[in-house]
Protein backbone atom coordinates (compact mmCIF):
# COMPACT_ATOMS: atom_id res chain seq x y z
CA UNK A 1 0.00 0.00 0.00
CA UNK A 2 1.68 3.76 -1.00
CA UNK A 3 2.13 5.95 2.16
CA UNK A 4 -0.31 8.54 3.34
CA UNK A 5 -1.00 11.58 1.22
CA UNK A 6 -2.05 15.19 1.87
CA UNK A 7 -0.63 14.88 5.39
CA UNK A 8 1.46 13.20 7.78
CA UNK A 9 0.71 9.85 9.72
CA UNK A 10 0.64 9.38 13.34
CA UNK A 11 0.65 6.30 14.50
CA UNK A 12 1.13 4.99 17.84
CA UNK A 13 1.42 1.93 20.10
CA UNK A 14 -2.73 1.45 20.52
CA UNK A 15 -4.32 4.10 18.48
CA UNK A 16 -4.75 4.80 14.69
CA UNK A 17 -2.51 6.38 12.58
CA UNK A 18 -4.09 9.73 11.66
CA UNK A 19 -3.67 11.98 8.80
CA UNK A 20 -4.70 15.30 8.78
CA UNK A 21 -4.03 17.29 5.60
CA UNK A 22 -4.03 20.91 5.86
CA UNK A 23 -6.18 22.96 3.51
CA UNK A 24 -8.89 25.65 3.36
CA UNK A 25 -12.49 25.27 2.15
CA UNK A 26 -13.88 27.96 0.65
CA UNK A 27 -17.58 28.96 0.73
CA UNK A 28 -19.79 27.06 -1.37
CA UNK A 29 -22.99 27.04 -3.69
CA UNK A 30 -26.54 27.43 -4.07
CA UNK A 31 -28.77 24.84 -1.96
CA UNK A 32 -31.54 24.77 0.48
CA UNK A 33 -30.23 24.14 4.17
CA UNK A 34 -32.28 21.55 5.06
CA UNK A 35 -29.86 19.95 7.95
CA UNK A 36 -27.27 21.25 9.94
CA UNK A 37 -23.90 21.87 7.67
CA UNK A 38 -20.87 20.03 8.24
CA UNK A 39 -17.99 21.80 10.26
CA UNK A 40 -15.93 23.71 8.05
CA UNK A 41 -16.27 21.61 4.48
CA UNK A 42 -14.10 18.77 6.50
CA UNK A 43 -14.59 14.67 6.36
CA UNK A 44 -13.05 11.88 8.36
CA UNK A 45 -12.70 8.24 7.47
CA UNK A 46 -12.12 5.14 9.81
CA UNK A 47 -11.51 2.19 8.88
CA UNK A 48 -10.45 -1.44 10.59
CA UNK A 49 -9.60 -4.16 8.41
CA UNK A 50 -11.00 -6.69 10.22
CA UNK A 51 -14.40 -8.45 9.64
CA UNK A 52 -16.83 -9.44 11.97
CA UNK A 53 -18.09 -12.97 11.15
CA UNK A 54 -20.68 -15.07 12.29
CA UNK A 55 -18.06 -17.04 14.36
CA UNK A 56 -16.19 -14.34 15.51
CA UNK A 57 -15.76 -14.40 18.91
CA UNK A 58 -18.24 -11.47 21.43
CA UNK A 59 -14.83 -10.05 22.63
CA UNK A 60 -13.00 -9.21 19.37
CA UNK A 61 -16.54 -7.85 17.73
CA UNK A 62 -16.74 -5.28 21.14
CA UNK A 63 -13.36 -4.33 21.05
CA UNK A 64 -13.72 -3.93 17.32
CA UNK A 65 -16.97 -1.78 17.58
CA UNK A 66 -15.50 0.20 20.58
CA UNK A 67 -12.26 0.96 18.47
CA UNK A 68 -14.46 2.71 15.67
CA UNK A 69 -16.66 4.56 18.41
CA UNK A 70 -13.13 5.93 19.67
CA UNK A 71 -12.18 6.76 15.73
CA UNK A 72 -15.48 8.61 15.36
CA UNK A 73 -15.21 10.55 18.61
CA UNK A 74 -11.45 11.91 17.53
CA UNK A 75 -12.36 12.90 14.61
CA UNK A 76 -15.64 14.68 15.61
CA UNK A 77 -12.98 16.36 18.35
CA UNK A 78 -10.74 17.09 15.81
CA UNK A 79 -13.81 19.50 13.49
CA UNK A 80 -15.08 16.18 11.14
CA UNK A 81 -18.70 16.93 10.15
CA UNK A 82 -18.85 13.83 8.05
CA UNK A 83 -17.69 10.39 9.11
CA UNK A 84 -17.21 7.17 6.60
CA UNK A 85 -16.78 4.12 7.68
CA UNK A 86 -16.11 1.12 5.62
CA UNK A 87 -18.19 -1.11 3.69
CA UNK A 88 -19.85 -4.57 5.63
CA UNK A 89 -18.09 -3.79 8.73
CA UNK A 90 -20.14 -7.00 9.94
CA UNK A 91 -23.17 -9.27 8.69
CA UNK A 92 -25.86 -9.52 10.85
CA UNK A 93 -29.71 -11.39 12.02
CA UNK A 94 -32.26 -8.71 12.14
CA UNK A 95 -32.00 -8.42 16.01
CA UNK A 96 -28.84 -7.34 15.89
CA UNK A 97 -28.84 -4.70 13.28
CA UNK A 98 -31.87 -3.15 15.73
CA UNK A 99 -28.92 -2.93 18.53
CA UNK A 100 -26.10 -1.84 16.47
CA UNK A 101 -28.66 0.89 14.75
CA UNK A 102 -29.40 2.14 18.21
CA UNK A 103 -25.96 2.29 19.27
CA UNK A 104 -24.56 4.04 15.83
CA UNK A 105 -27.57 6.23 16.39
CA UNK A 106 -26.76 7.33 20.19
CA UNK A 107 -22.73 7.80 18.49
CA UNK A 108 -23.65 9.80 16.07
CA UNK A 109 -25.94 12.18 18.53
CA UNK A 110 -23.49 12.49 21.31
CA UNK A 111 -20.74 12.89 18.45
CA UNK A 112 -23.36 15.94 16.47
CA UNK A 113 -21.90 14.15 13.19
CA UNK A 114 -23.15 12.37 10.08
CA UNK A 115 -22.06 8.78 10.26
CA UNK A 116 -21.90 6.91 7.26
CA UNK A 117 -21.76 3.08 8.32
CA UNK A 118 -21.37 -0.23 5.69
CA UNK A 119 -23.25 -3.10 7.44
CA UNK A 120 -24.67 -6.46 6.30
CA UNK A 121 -28.08 -7.75 6.91
CA UNK A 122 -29.04 -11.61 7.01
CA UNK A 123 -32.86 -12.71 7.67
CA UNK A 124 -32.30 -16.25 6.52
CA UNK A 125 -33.64 -15.70 3.40
CA UNK A 126 -32.57 -12.43 2.26
CA UNK A 127 -29.03 -10.62 2.35
CA UNK A 128 -28.61 -6.86 2.27
CA UNK A 129 -25.11 -4.86 1.71
CA UNK A 130 -26.35 -1.80 3.18
CA UNK A 131 -25.06 1.85 3.36
CA UNK A 132 -26.53 3.60 6.93
CA UNK A 133 -26.65 7.18 7.11
CA UNK A 134 -27.08 8.96 10.53
CA UNK A 135 -27.77 12.36 11.26
CA UNK A 136 -26.37 14.84 14.39
CA UNK A 137 -29.47 14.05 16.06
CA UNK A 138 -29.13 10.17 16.09
CA UNK A 139 -32.25 9.58 13.21
CA UNK A 140 -31.27 6.94 10.64
CA UNK A 141 -31.76 9.27 7.78
CA UNK A 142 -31.27 7.21 5.11
CA UNK A 143 -30.59 3.16 4.67
CA UNK A 144 -29.17 2.98 1.14
CA UNK A 145 -28.58 -0.89 -0.77
CA UNK A 146 -25.75 -1.89 -2.77
CA UNK A 147 -26.61 -1.98 -6.95
CA UNK A 148 -23.69 -4.29 -7.80
CA UNK A 149 -22.24 -6.84 -6.31
CA UNK A 150 -18.57 -8.24 -6.61
CA UNK A 151 -18.37 -12.14 -7.32
CA UNK A 152 -17.64 -13.45 -3.61
CA UNK A 153 -21.46 -11.65 -2.56
CA UNK A 154 -23.49 -12.63 -5.32
CA UNK A 155 -25.92 -13.76 -2.56
CA UNK A 156 -27.10 -10.48 -1.46
CA UNK A 157 -30.26 -8.92 -2.82
CA UNK A 158 -29.05 -5.78 -5.47
CA UNK A 159 -30.65 -2.82 -4.86
CA UNK A 160 -32.51 -0.26 -7.37
CA UNK A 161 -32.77 2.87 -5.46
CA UNK A 162 -30.74 6.31 -5.55
CA UNK A 163 -30.18 8.60 -2.64
CA UNK A 164 -28.95 12.13 -2.33
CA UNK A 165 -29.21 13.99 0.74
CA UNK A 166 -28.91 17.84 1.35
CA UNK A 167 -26.57 18.13 4.25
CA UNK A 168 -26.16 21.65 5.10
CA UNK A 169 -26.12 23.46 1.47
CA UNK A 170 -24.65 20.48 0.06
CA UNK A 171 -26.16 17.83 -1.76
CA UNK A 172 -24.61 13.77 -0.78
CA UNK A 173 -25.11 10.44 -2.95
CA UNK A 174 -24.75 7.02 -1.50
CA UNK A 175 -23.11 4.17 -2.88
CA UNK A 176 -21.24 1.04 -1.89
CA UNK A 177 -17.96 0.19 -3.33
CA UNK A 178 -18.55 -1.58 -6.74
CA UNK A 179 -21.48 0.82 -7.42
CA UNK A 180 -18.89 3.20 -8.65
CA UNK A 181 -17.36 1.18 -10.90
CA UNK A 182 -19.81 1.56 -13.65
CA UNK A 183 -20.04 4.85 -16.01
CA UNK A 184 -23.83 4.54 -15.52
CA UNK A 185 -23.90 4.81 -11.62
CA UNK A 186 -21.99 7.82 -11.40
CA UNK A 187 -23.79 9.41 -14.39
CA UNK A 188 -27.22 8.72 -12.80
CA UNK A 189 -25.98 10.75 -9.53
CA UNK A 190 -24.63 13.51 -11.10
CA UNK A 191 -28.01 13.59 -13.28
CA UNK A 192 -29.66 14.24 -9.82
CA UNK A 193 -27.35 16.77 -8.40
CA UNK A 194 -25.02 14.63 -6.26
CA UNK A 195 -21.90 17.37 -5.43
CA UNK A 196 -20.16 14.36 -3.13
CA UNK A 197 -20.44 10.94 -3.02
CA UNK A 198 -19.89 9.29 0.38
CA UNK A 199 -18.32 5.61 -0.34
CA UNK A 200 -18.24 2.57 1.96
CA UNK A 201 -15.65 0.21 0.59
CA UNK A 202 -13.82 -3.00 0.99
CA UNK A 203 -11.19 -4.14 -1.60
CA UNK A 204 -8.87 -7.10 -2.13
CA UNK A 205 -5.56 -5.45 -0.58
CA UNK A 206 -3.92 -5.75 -4.29
CA UNK A 207 -6.52 -3.59 -6.32
CA UNK A 208 -7.09 -1.11 -3.43
CA UNK A 209 -5.34 1.42 -5.73
CA UNK A 210 -7.49 0.78 -8.94
CA UNK A 211 -10.50 0.48 -7.45
CA UNK A 212 -9.91 3.80 -5.92
CA UNK A 213 -8.55 5.46 -9.06
CA UNK A 214 -11.77 4.15 -10.81
CA UNK A 215 -13.91 5.22 -8.58
CA UNK A 216 -12.56 8.89 -8.22
CA UNK A 217 -13.11 8.44 -12.42
CA UNK A 218 -16.60 8.55 -12.13
CA UNK A 219 -16.59 12.09 -10.01
CA UNK A 220 -14.44 12.80 -13.28
CA UNK A 221 -17.34 11.82 -15.84
CA UNK A 222 -20.21 13.32 -13.78
CA UNK A 223 -18.92 15.87 -11.63
CA UNK A 224 -18.74 14.94 -7.84
CA UNK A 225 -15.87 14.66 -5.22
CA UNK A 226 -15.83 11.26 -3.39
CA UNK A 227 -15.08 10.14 0.41
CA UNK A 228 -14.25 6.52 0.13
CA UNK A 229 -13.14 3.98 3.00
CA UNK A 230 -12.16 1.21 2.31
CA UNK A 231 -11.38 -2.16 3.85
CA UNK A 232 -8.10 -4.06 2.68
CA UNK A 233 -7.65 -0.91 0.34
CA UNK A 234 -7.34 2.90 0.34
CA UNK A 235 -9.33 5.88 2.22
CA UNK A 236 -9.35 8.20 0.03
CA UNK A 237 -10.99 11.80 -0.68
CA UNK A 238 -10.75 12.91 -3.93
CA UNK A 239 -12.11 16.10 -5.86
CA UNK A 240 -14.10 16.30 -9.43
CA UNK A 241 -11.38 16.03 -11.43
CA UNK A 242 -10.30 13.10 -9.63
CA UNK A 243 -7.10 14.65 -7.78
CA UNK A 244 -6.53 13.45 -4.49
CA UNK A 245 -6.99 15.73 -1.58
CA UNK A 246 -6.02 13.00 1.03
CA UNK A 247 -5.05 9.11 1.22
CA UNK A 248 -3.93 6.82 3.45
CA UNK A 249 -3.52 2.67 3.40
CA UNK A 250 -6.14 0.89 5.61
CA UNK A 251 -4.91 -1.05 8.58
CA UNK A 252 -6.17 -4.61 10.86
CA UNK A 253 -7.06 -3.34 14.58
CA UNK A 254 -6.42 -0.48 16.00
CA UNK A 255 -6.86 0.23 12.49
CA UNK A 256 -6.66 3.87 10.05
CA UNK A 257 -8.42 7.52 10.17
CA UNK A 258 -8.08 10.32 7.95
CA UNK A 259 -9.25 14.09 8.68
CA UNK A 260 -9.27 16.05 5.06
CA UNK A 261 -11.26 19.00 3.87
CA UNK A 262 -14.10 18.50 1.35
CA UNK A 263 -12.85 20.28 -2.08
CA UNK A 264 -13.77 23.62 -1.97
CA UNK A 265 -15.77 23.52 -5.83
CA UNK A 266 -17.70 20.70 -4.29
CA UNK A 267 -19.86 22.46 -1.90
CA UNK A 268 -22.55 24.95 -2.13
CA UNK A 269 -23.65 27.98 -0.30
CA UNK A 270 -26.90 29.69 -0.68
CA UNK A 271 -27.19 32.83 -2.46
CA UNK A 272 -24.00 32.46 -4.85
CA UNK A 273 -24.40 34.45 -7.89
CA UNK A 274 -23.11 31.66 -9.73
CA UNK A 275 -26.20 29.59 -8.99
CA UNK A 276 -26.40 25.59 -8.83
CA UNK A 277 -23.75 23.14 -10.19
CA UNK A 278 -24.60 22.10 -13.72
CA UNK A 279 -24.12 18.27 -14.80
CA UNK A 280 -20.94 17.72 -16.96
CA UNK A 281 -21.25 17.16 -20.40
CA UNK A 282 -20.76 13.86 -20.10
CA UNK A 283 -23.40 13.09 -17.07
CA UNK A 284 -26.00 14.94 -19.88
CA UNK A 285 -25.28 13.05 -22.72
CA UNK A 286 -23.76 9.46 -21.00
CA UNK A 287 -22.14 7.45 -23.72
CA UNK A 288 -23.75 9.41 -27.15
CA UNK A 289 -19.84 10.81 -27.99
CA UNK A 290 -18.54 7.49 -27.62
CA UNK A 291 -20.58 5.53 -29.92
CA UNK A 292 -20.51 8.71 -32.13
CA UNK A 293 -16.91 8.58 -32.24
CA UNK A 294 -16.59 4.80 -32.72
CA UNK A 295 -19.48 4.90 -35.58
CA UNK A 296 -17.10 7.79 -37.52
CA UNK A 297 -13.88 5.26 -36.93
CA UNK A 298 -15.93 2.50 -38.98
CA UNK A 299 -17.24 4.82 -41.38
CA UNK A 300 -13.14 5.47 -42.27
CA UNK A 301 -12.53 1.88 -42.63
CA UNK A 302 -15.10 1.37 -44.92
CA UNK A 303 -13.83 1.13 -48.71
CA UNK A 304 -14.79 4.50 -51.00
CA UNK A 305 -15.34 4.48 -54.72
CA UNK A 306 -13.36 6.76 -56.62
CA UNK A 307 -14.93 9.06 -58.45
CA UNK A 308 -13.93 9.72 -62.34
CA UNK A 309 -12.72 13.57 -62.65
CA UNK A 310 -15.28 15.55 -64.13
CA UNK A 311 -14.76 16.44 -68.06
CA UNK A 312 -11.98 13.65 -68.38
CA UNK A 313 -11.62 12.35 -71.63
CA UNK A 314 -11.87 8.32 -72.56
CA UNK A 315 -9.78 6.99 -75.06
CA UNK A 316 -10.35 3.93 -76.84
CA UNK A 317 -7.94 1.46 -77.32
CA UNK A 318 -6.79 0.60 -80.48
CA UNK A 319 -8.69 -1.98 -82.02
Amino acid sequence: MPAPRGGTAAPQAQSPAVVSPLASSAAPQAHSPAVPSTRDGRVGLAVIDDFIGPRTKHGKVERIWAQYERHVETLAGQGAGIVVLPEKIAVVPPAEAERLQARLSTLAARTKVWLAVGIGTDDGQRKQNLEWLFAPDGRLDANYSKHHMAPPEREFAPGDAFDVRAIGSTSYGLAICKDMHFGAMGRAYGQRGAQVMLVPAWDFNDDGEYAARLSALRGVESGFAMVRAAREGLLTVTDQFGRIIAEAPSAAMPGTTLLAPLPAAALSAPGDPAGPRRATLYARTGDMIGWLGTLGALLCLLPRRRRRPVGTATVDAPA
